[in-house]
């Protein structure tokens, strides 16, 4: 032990021992705050995005771009004010979209390929990576949860369909079906049929993945980020809310199970 780490622990009142017990605690937290904020990131993407980014062929031109950006913003504004306002880390944004990423993968692989016998390459999910680490950038230049708002709602918005176009442009290649024209991602669904296709994706648009995305695509990218701006408010005002401190008491005994010392008149 250094004369620093001494130094440290006698103005922290706290024994070699403790100190141990102490990091080994910080470590626990650190793994149980990253399952916490990948197990909210989760359900909330399944209650209010569940549809529309699951299967391949369930992602439509219209309403697959404008719905998946909005809901993935929202927990990544919360979680982003909370790791800025607690302790001024800008990596709010990217550790959610990150860690939602990892398990969203082990999910799918496990349940859907692992149990289901579905390829994979039916079951890739979106990811928004790309447009967090704007956010976070962007708070990191300006320390202004305003201007993130404006401009890295916008970037997180109108980023997501050119990212996500990596691996989807494979599977809008036209193919012919039974003498029509159909996409490989339509094939694919052929192939895999499932029971639960909701009613609401073919009232919108039937087949889902065009072969040619047309101007809609951009459309609702543009619509997309603008509502972006206030889905991001809104979330980063109620992660602050999180933040505020609420402070409880600690007796002697608590202070004396960690090693700290106590003053005689204070028993």
């Amino acid at each position: 032990m250094t004369d620093n780490d001494q130094a440290i622990l006698a103005a922290a009142e706290m024994s070699p021992r403790i100190a141990r017990y102490s990091r080994t605690f910080d470590y626990l937290i650190v793994v149980i705050a990253a399952f916490l904020v990948w197990s909210v990131t989760h359900i909330h993407f399944l209650l209010f995005a569940g549809d529309w980014d699951f299967f391949i062929d369930w992602k439509d031109r219209q309403y697959w771009i404008l719905i998946t950006p909005i809901v993935s913003i929202m927990s990544a504004a919360a979680f982003q004010a909370i790791f800025w306002s607690l302790f001024r880390l800008p990596i709010g944004a990217t550790a959610s979209a990150l860690l939602f990423l990892i398990g969203v993968w082990i999910v799918r692989y496990h349940s859907w390929e692992g149990m289901a016998y579905f390829p994979l390459s039916l079951v890739v999910p979106a990811t928004g990576l790309v447009g967090a680490m704007a956010l976070d950038c962007i708070l990191v230049l300006s320390r202004s949860w305003v201007i993130t708002a404006v401009f890295g709602g916008v970037i997180y918005g109108l980023s997501f369909f050119p990212t996500n176009w990596i691996y989807l442009a494979p599977y809008f290649q036209p193919a012919e079906h039974m003498g029509e024209m159909a996409s490989v991602a339509d094939i694919i669904g052929y192939v895999f049929p499932r029971s639960g296709t909701p009613e609401y994706i073919r009232i919108i648009e039937r087949g889902t993945l065009r072969t040619f995305g047309d101007s809609a695509n951009w459309v609702s990218a543009f619509f997309s980020a603008f509502v972006c701006i206030f889905a991001y408010s809104v979330f980063w005002l109620m992660g602050v809310a999180a933040c505020t401190p609420k402070y409880i008491p600690v007796g002697y005994r608590f202070k004396e199970l960690y090693g700290a010392k106590i003053d005689a008149g204070a028993v």
